[in-house]
């Protein structure tokens, strides 16, 4: 690869900053840290890469141990010193105006205040890839503080987060009769999943027949974990009396639904299909009398 275009293009990535805190028998260091990352829920497994000429990495490897503190947006300044000097050349944690420390709760390790998140690591595994050294410790303890946010990296210059970013869905009003049964479905579920046909014939869609027109809605079901969609939906469809023919493509509609005061966020991944002759238990719709049915196509 062309290292120029490789150097310009390393400065994309865009992190958060971390001071890797540590003691040793040459004394305390810190040192910024842009690859540190959480790598496991349980247990929970922070890692970090660090150069192998690195006197923290040396501190880390004797004791077992290390601190993992992410900068809040307010630490630009003891990032700049965690990662512009080097142990052998000071003691950086002793510059006066540079860090506020805090003891760990657990380990024998220093920890800086101010940061958005605390972790006290035990040293589970140390191997070099590249030219950096891959450290993962377990946390034994970890504190955060909701005040702070985090400090980011971006082409070589800091920022703070800004305002979020709504994931967009279509809003859809539905009846309340609609909202419960969707509702029940998700069972408490914050974006509930399921799989549809979309089998339209001029301006209908074939949906399943009810007592109440008001719960119509096309052929659907919830899918089960880790299982092939397309092939759940054929098999669903089936044993509904549908004998159609299914495109393999899907399209997604991610929606919300709403009806008064009450929400619920549904995803639809759909499979358009066709058929010839339909079973009593179905039946064409009008799309345009239905707020749900304008949604979906």
């Amino acid at each position: 690869m062309d290292r120029e275009i490789t150097e310009k293009s390393q400065r994309y990535f865009m992190t958060s900053v971390s001071m890797i805190t540590s003691n040793g028998s040459k004394g305390q260091n810190v040192m910024a840290a842009e690859w540190t990352m959480q790598i496991s829920y349980e247990p929970m497994l922070i890692a970090v890469f660090i150069h192998e000429s690195s006197s923290t990495l040396k501190n880390i490897l004797e004791t077992k141990q290390f601190g993992v503190n992410v900068a809040s947006e307010d630490q630009t300044n003891s990032v700049n010193i965690a990662g512009g000097y080097s142990r052998k050349e000071i003691a950086k944690l002793d510059i006066s105006n540079a860090f506020k420390l805090s003891k760990a709760k657990k380990l024998n390790i220093p920890l800086i205040r101010g940061c958005i998140i605390n972790a006290e690591c035990r040293l589970v595994l140390s191997k070099k890839i590249g030219d950096h050294v891959i450290i993962v410790g377990q946390v034994v303890y970890i504190r955060h503080d909701a005040s702070k946010k985090p400090l980011v990296y971006h082409r070589g210059k800091y920022f703070r987060i800004g305002s979020p970013i709504d994931s967009f869905r279509q809003e859809v009003k539905i009846n309340s009769d609609l909202f419960d049964l969707f509702s029940k479905c998700a069972n408490g579920k914050f974006v509930f999943k399921c799989v549809g046909a979309l089998i339209k014939s001029k301006n209908t869609l074939l949906v399943i027949r009810d007592t109440e027109p008001s719960l119509e809605i096309i052929p659907y079901f919830e899918p089960t974990r880790g299982h092939d969609y397309y092939d759940s939906l054929k098999r669903h469809l089936k044993k509904s009396g549908l004998l159609l023919s299914l495109k393999p493509k899907p399209f997604l509609k991610r929606l919300i639904f709403k009806n008064d005061q009450r929400i619920q966020r549904v995803n639809f991944i759909l499979f358009h299909g066709a058929i010839k002759k339909i079973p009593s238990n179905f039946k064409w719709k009008l799309i345009k009398q239905n707020s749900l049915l304008r949604a979906l196509i």
